[in-house]
């Protein structure tokens, strides 16, 4: 887990990571190398207050410029909401941009997703057009981009926020082990933490990953 100031989503992430059997570590940006580990996730929060744009001056960093290394060498890279905003900042994920949401509001709720690639080592486990539970929340979420990307992980089944093709997750354009999601999987990894009449669609994100990293990815 890489940490900058203003993430709030490391503890959440490092907790279900272990929870799912792997080693997991919160690493300070300043002291983050890419060498140590093999795959990396940049979690949601507000880094830098979300100063210029979400995820920009987080991109801008030495240790953006490790991510991209890892993404380069085909580690599992996965950024989720601010993670997300910060590999589009960065260019990982094409040319595309994340915008305000469609009515300029904070949106934080449960929604409905259908994973729509599960050729990535973070969604391994899921079966194609399966439909999975996960919570959002996020201003700047709407995706955005001139052409449809190739590769969408996972999409609305509902939009929420005005997402292009529906868009809630992409793969990035170049490297097929860097996905980058809006959704909160951490936060919908264990059946008590999912409300009633939802369950724990991101469990699988970390089956995948394990699967992922056991398999040699």
């Amino acid at each position: 887990m890489l940490k900058f100031p203003g993430t709030n989503g490391d503890e959440d992430v490092a907790h279900v990571v272990r929870l799912f059997g792997m080693e997991s570590q919160i690493v300070w940006y300043k002291e983050f190398k890419q060498k140590d580990w093999d795959a990396i996730v940049l979690a949601g929060g507000f880094s830098y207050a979300d100063r210029l744009r979400a995820g920009a001056i987080a991109a801008a960093t030495k240790a953006m410029d490790e991510v991209l290394e890892a993404a380069e060498e085909g580690k599992p890279v996965l950024g989720i909401c601010n993670g997300f905003q910060m590999l589009v900042e960065k260019g990982l994920m094409g040319e595309a941009a994340l915008l305000h949401n469609e009515n300029n509001r904070f949106i934080c709720k449960w929604v409905k997703l259908k994973v729509t690639d599960v050729k990535t080592p973070w969604t391994l486990a899921y079966e194609e057009g399966e439909e999975v539970d996960m919570p959002i929340a996020h201003a700047e979420g709407r995706f955005y981009a001139s052409e449809k990307p190739n590769r969408i992980a996972f999409q609305y089944v509902e939009n929420p926020n005005g997402s292009l093709w529906d868009v809630a997750g992409v793969v990035s354009p170049k490297y097929e082990n860097v996905v980058g999601m809006m959704p909160h999987p951490e936060r919908a990894s264990e059946e008590v933490l999912a409300p009633p009449g939802r369950g724990p669609g991101g469990k699988k994100v970390w089956e995948s990953l394990r699967t992922a990293l056991k398999s040699g990815w």
